[in-house]
C-alpha cells in the first residue's frame, strides 16, 4: 500500500486506505495499478468474482481523479447500493475535504449539488445519472472519471438499453470508464468497444463450492482449481427441496456458519424465515430487535422482531428503508446467523454469508398475459447470487453455493446447466427495444444536435456492433424514432420540413421535460392529457393517481393484488363513491360497471385508494390492514407516485398550463414522498428529511404545527415527541422570522451582456444564439411588463427588416433552449395578445449586468 504514492495516488488518500484496507492490497488490485496504469488516464474493465476487490478499484480511481480537481461519478445498480456506497464515501472522504453527494429517486436533496457543480464524488442509480445530465449537460465536461460498477447490467432485459445508452454517451465524449463486472459476457468484445484495457482475473481470493445436495450429500466442484468432491451434510430422504434447505441452513447456523437463502417471491422469503425460526435454536439478534422496537408498527417489523428474537431475519422489498437497514445490519454482524432474502440482494449488496442456498427458477412478469410465471434463473444470475458467498475478509477457507435437488433426474439437470454450465454470450438489449426516449434524451441533452448526429452515435453503440445488421438497419430504426418523437411534439426539426441528415433537432418544451424527468414518451403523452384536461377543472388527489397508475410508468406490479381482490374486491365501486359527483376518472372505462377490469386496472384503482389513506396520514399499521399490503409497498407506491407528480408539474408549466396546476401538482409530490396533508408539509420542512413520518404525526396530532404553537409548547414536550435533533431544529424553526412572501435572495434570471451567447436560468445555463440573447435581454430590462412588440424588434434586428412571424420564432426557440436546462422555467415569457412579450419575473428575480460605458 506505500508504494502507491510512486505510481501517482494521493499521499494523503493513501494513508486513510493503509487505515481502512490495511497494508496490502489484493492481488487484482495491485495488478490494477502496477500493470494497467489505473491512475493514469485510460479506460478499465474489471472482470472478475465477486470478492476478489473491484469495489476497491474503482473507489481508488474516484478519489484520485477528485484529488486531482476533476469530478468523479460513482455509478451504482440499486439505490440502496446507492445510498451504501454514499454512506462509506461520506465516512472516509469527508475528512480530506472532497463533497460527497448521493443521487437516486429516494435522494433528491443533492440533485441541486449536480446541477450547480457542487460536488467532488457523486454516487448515483444509473438511470438518475442520465437524467442528470439531461438537465445539466455541461457537467459531463467537468466529470473525469466515471466508475461503474456491476456493468453486467448491459444485459439486463429491462435496464440494458439505458446502461448502454449513457456508456455510449460518456464514451463519445471523451470520457474515463472503470468498468467493474463479475459475469459478463464476453468481457473481450466489450473492452474494444469502450476502448478500454481488460484486466481479468478467474481466481477468487477465498475459494468457493459450486454444487448439489441430494439425499444428504453435497456433490461441488471448487471454483479455484475445478476439482471435485462430496461432503455429507444434513437429511438422507428424498423429501421436498424446502425441508433439506431448512433442516441444513438449522445444522450450518447452529454450527456457527452464516447462511443465506435465496426465496423466489416475498411472501416466501418471509414465511421462510418465521418457518426457520420456529425450529432453529440459535441467539437471539438483540441489537436489531432493539432498533425495530423504536420503529413505527408494520407487519414486516413485527415479524422481523419475532424472527430476529431466534436470529433469523429476512429481506425484502416488503420492507421499510429503516426494517431493511435492521435486518442487514444484524446479519451482517452476525447476530442473526440464517438470512431468507429474494434476489434484490445478489447485485452488489455488502451481505457476506458462509454458505448461499439458491433456488433454480424465478417469477417473471408476462405483459401479453398480465400475469407472471415461472423461469429458469440465469447463468449469470446464478453466478452473481452463487458469489455471496466466500468472501474475502469473513475468516473462512471457503465458501458454499448449494442447489437443492429433490430427485435424482433434479440432480444431474441442475448439476449440468449451472454446476458445468457456461456464462451466457452478451446480447444488448438496445438492439430490440424501440430507440425514441433514447433519442430524446440524446436530444434534449445536447448530446446529438440532429439527425447525422444520432446516426453517428447510435453506429457506436455495441448494439451496432454485435447485433443489428447493417448500418442501414440502424438508421431504419434511428429515423423511426425520429419521426415518433416530433409526432409526439417532443422534438422540432428546424424549418419545419423533412428530417434529412442535415436537419437540425430541438426538445420542445414538453420534450425537454419528458428527457430531464426520465419518463418514457408514453407517459409523458397520458400525462400531459391529464393536465390539459385538469387545468379547466376541480380535482381530488385521487384523480391524479389513478390517471398516474395507469401510465406505463406508472403500472406498481410490486403492489400485490390477489385473484380474490381481482374477482370480487369493491375497489372501483369504493374509488367511484369517494370522488365528487361527476368526476370519473380513469375513463368510461373504469366507470362502466359491467366491463371486466384487467389485474393492471384494478390495481391502478386500489393504489389510488392506498395512496389516498397515505395522504390523509394514516398510519402504515392501518393501510396494511385495510389493503391486504406491507408498508414497503405503500413506500415504493407512493415513491412511483411522487416521480409521477413532479413531471407533471414540470409538464404543466412547459405546456403553459394555470401556474396554481403547476404549485398543486409540486406540492402533491412532496405530500407523496411524506404522506401527509398539506397543512402538515411546514413542520415537515423545519423538522428535517431525517425525521421520521410517526413523529412528524405525533407532533401535529399534539397541535405543533404552526411557528406560534411550537414557540409556545411547555419545556420538554418536543423532546416527548420526537428525537432531540428534530426538536433543536423546531426551536430554530419558532424563533426564525416568517420569510413567507419575501422576494427570493438569489435571482432566478441572470443576463450578462459580458457573456452574450448564455444566461444562467435557475442556477443553470443556458447557450443562446445571437437573436435569442438579444430577445431575453430587452425582456430582462423590464421583468413583469409587457414590453411591445415594436420594441422588441428594434432591440433584436436594428434597421434590418424579417419576415413577421420571426419574432415568435425566436421566442420559441429560446423557450425551447430554457425548457431544456430548466423545465419547471419553461414558460418564462409569456406572450400578451396583439401587444408583445413579458418576462414573468420581478424585478428581484431578475439580475442584469450592463456592457461596460453602457448609456
Amino acid at each position: 500500500m506505500t508504494r502507491l504514492s510512486g505510481y501517482g495516488a494521493p499521499e494523503r488518500a493513501v494513508e486513510l486506505w493503509r487505515a481502512c484496507q490495511g497494508e496490502r492490497l489484493l492481488p487484482l488490485q495491485a495488478r490494477a495499478v502496477t500493470e494497467c496504469g489505473l491512475f493514469g488516464g485510460e479506460s478499465l474493465l474489471v472482470q472478475a468474482p465477486t470478492s476478489s476487490g473491484k469495489t476497491f478499484i474503482g473507489e481508488m480511481a474516484a478519489v484520485h481523479a477528485a484529488m486531482n480537481r476533476q469530478k468523479a461519478v460513482y455509478l451504482a445498480p440499486l439505490k440502496a447500493l446507492a445510498a451504501e456506497k454514499y454512506e462509506l464515501f461520506q465516512d472516509r472522504y469527508a475528512a480530506l475535504g472532497l463533497r460527497v453527494i448521493v443521487s437516486s429517486r429516494d435522494h433528491r436533496a443533492h440533485d441541486r449539488d449536480f446541477t450547480a457543480g457542487r460536488f467532488d464524488l457523486a454516487v448515483a442509480v444509473y438511470e438518475k445519472f442520465a437524467q442528470l445530465l439531461a438537465a445539466r449537460p455541461e457537467r459531463l465536461n467537468e466529470i473525469g472519471v466515471v466508475v461503474a460498477d456491476e456493468m453486467d447490467l448491459l444485459s439486463d432485459p429491462e435496464r440494458g438499453a439505458g446502461v448502454e445508452v449513457l456508456l455510449t454517451r460518456l464514451l463519445a465524449a471523451g470520457r474515463r470508464i472503470i468498468g467493474l463486472s463479475a459475469v459478463l459476457g464476453g468481457p473481450e468484445r466489450v473492452a474494444e468497444w469502450a476502448g478500454a484495457r481488460l484486466l481479468r482475473e478467474d481466481r477468487r481470493p477465498v475459494d468457493l463450492r459450486y454444487g448439489v445436495l441430494h439425499g444428504g450429500v453435497y456433490r461441488y466442484r471448487t471454483h479455484n482449481d475445478r476439482t471435485e468432491g462430496e461432503e455429507r451434510l444434513a437429511g438422507a430422504g428424498d423429501g421436498a427441496a424446502w425441508e433439506a434447505v431448512a433442516e441444513n441452513a438449522r445444522a450450518l447456523a447452529e454450527s456457527g456458519e452464516t447462511c443465506l437463502v435465496f426465496a423466489k417471491s416475498r411472501h416466501e422469503a418471509r414465511r421462510g424465515a418465521e418457518l426457520l425460526a420456529d425450529t432453529a435454536r440459535l441467539p437471539a439478534a438483540g441489537t436489531a430487535e432493539e432498533a425495530l422496537r423504536a420503529l413505527e408498527p408494520t407487519r414486516c417489523r413485527d415479524a422481523l422482531r419475532r424472527t430476529l428474537a431466534c436470529g433469523v431475519a429476512f429481506h425484502s422489498t416488503d420492507l421499510t428503508p429503516s426494517e431493511r437497514r435492521a435486518a442487514e445490519g444484524a446479519f451482517r454482524s452476525g447476530e442473526a446467523r440464517i438470512m431468507v432474502s429474494t434476489a434484490t440482494l445478489a447485485v452488489g449488496m455488502n451481505l457476506p454469508a458462509a454458505n448461499v442456498f439458491l433456488s433454480a427458477d424465478k417469477w417473471v412478469y408476462d405483459s401479453r398475459f398480465d400475469l407472471p410465471w415461472r423461469a429458469p434463473v440465469g447463468f449469470g444470475e446464478y453466478e452473481n447470487m452463487s458469489g455471496r458467498a466466500g468472501r474475502y475478509g469473513a475468516g473462512r477457507a471457503f465458501g458454499r453455493s448449494l442447489l437443492v435437488a429433490a430427485s435424482d433426474f433434479d440432480h444431474e439437470s441442475l448439476w449440468r446447466c449451472y454446476v458445468q454450465g457456461r456464462r451466457e454470450p452478451l446480447s444488448p438489449p438496445l438492439a430490440q427495444v424501440p430507440l425514441a426516449d433514447h433519442v430524446l434524451q440524446l436530444t434534449a441533452s445536447r448530446a446529438c444536435g440532429g439527425l447525422a448526429a444520432l446516426l453517428e452515435f447510435f453506429g457506436r453503440t455495441l448494439a451496432a456492433r454485435l447485433a443489428w445488421q447493417s448500418a442501414g438497419d440502424t438508421a431504419r430504426r434511428v429515423r423511426e424514432a425520429v419521426a415518433e418523437c416530433v409526432r409526439a411534439g417532443a422534438l422540432a426539426v428546424s424549418g419545419g420540413g423533412d428530417c434529412v441528415p442535415e436537419s437540425t433537432l430541438e426538445a420542445t418544451p414538453f420534450g425537454g421535460v419528458v428527457a430531464a424527468k426520465g419518463v418514457s414518451l408514453a407517459t409523458a403523452d397520458a400525462l400531459r392529457r391529464w393536465v390539459g384536461g385538469a387545468a379547466a377543472r376541480d380535482w381530488p388527489d385521487q384523480d391524479f393517481l389513478l390517471a398516474a397508475a395507469l401510465t406505463p410508468d406508472g403500472r406498481m406490479r410490486h403492489l400485490s393484488l390477489s385473484a380474490r381482490e381481482h374477482a370480487h374486491g369493491d375497489y372501483p365501486a369504493r374509488l367511484g363513491r369517494t370522488l365528487p359527483q361527476g368526476c370519473r376518472p380513469g375513463g368510461p372505462r373504469l366507470a362502466n360497471s359491467r366491463l371486466t377490469l384487467s389485474f393492471d386496472e384494478v390495481r391502478a384503482v386500489k393504489a389510488a385508494l392506498m395512496l389516498g389513506e397515505w395522504l390523509d396520514e394514516a398510519s402504515l399499521a392501518a393501510i396494511e390492514e385495510e389493503f391486504d399490503t406491507t408498508a414497503g409497498q405503500v413506500l415504493a407506491a407512493a415513491e412511483q407516485s411522487a416521480w409521477l407528480a413532479d413531471t407533471a408539474s414540470a409538464l404543466a408549466g412547459a405546456l403553459d398550463a394555470p401556474p396554481a396546476l403547476g404549485d398543486r401538482l409540486g406540492e402533491l409530490a412532496e405530500r407523496l414522498g411524506r404522506g401527509l396533508r398539506p397543512e402538515t408539509l411546514p413542520l415537515a420542512r423545519a423538522a428535517g428529511e431525517d425525521t421520521e413520518r410517526a413523529a412528524v404525526l405525533a407532533l401535529a396530532r399534539a397541535g405543533l404545527s404552526t411557528r406560534e404553537a411550537v414557540a409556545a409548547a411547555p419545556p420538554g414536550m418536543l423532546e416527548r415527541l420526537a428525537p432531540p435533533e428534530t426538536a433543536r431544529a423546531l426551536r430554530r424553526w419558532a424563533k426564525a422570522p416568517d420569510t413567507a412572501g419575501a422576494p427570493e435572495a438569489v435571482p432566478v434570471l441572470v443576463v450578462d451582456d459580458r457573456r452574450p451567447g448564455e444566461i444562467q436560468i435557475g442556477g443553470r445555463a443556458v447557450a443562446l444564439q445571437e437573436k435569442q440573447f438579444l430577445l431575453i435581454r430587452a425582456l430582462a430590462a423590464r421583468p413583469g411588463e409587457c414590453v411591445p412588440y415594436g420594441e422588441l424588434y428594434g432591440e433584436v434586428w436594428g434597421e434590418t427588416v424579417v419576415e413577421d412571424n420571426q419574432m415568435h420564432f425566436q421566442k420559441t426557440a429560446l423557450l425551447r433552449r430554457v425548457a431544456a436546462a430548466a423545465p419547471e422555467w419553461a414558460r418564462l415569457v409569456r406572450t400578451v395578445p396583439r401587444r408583445g412579450f413579458m418576462l414573468d419575473l420581478s424585478p428581484a428575480q431578475v439580475a442584469r449586468a450592463p456592457l461596460t460605458g453602457a448609456a
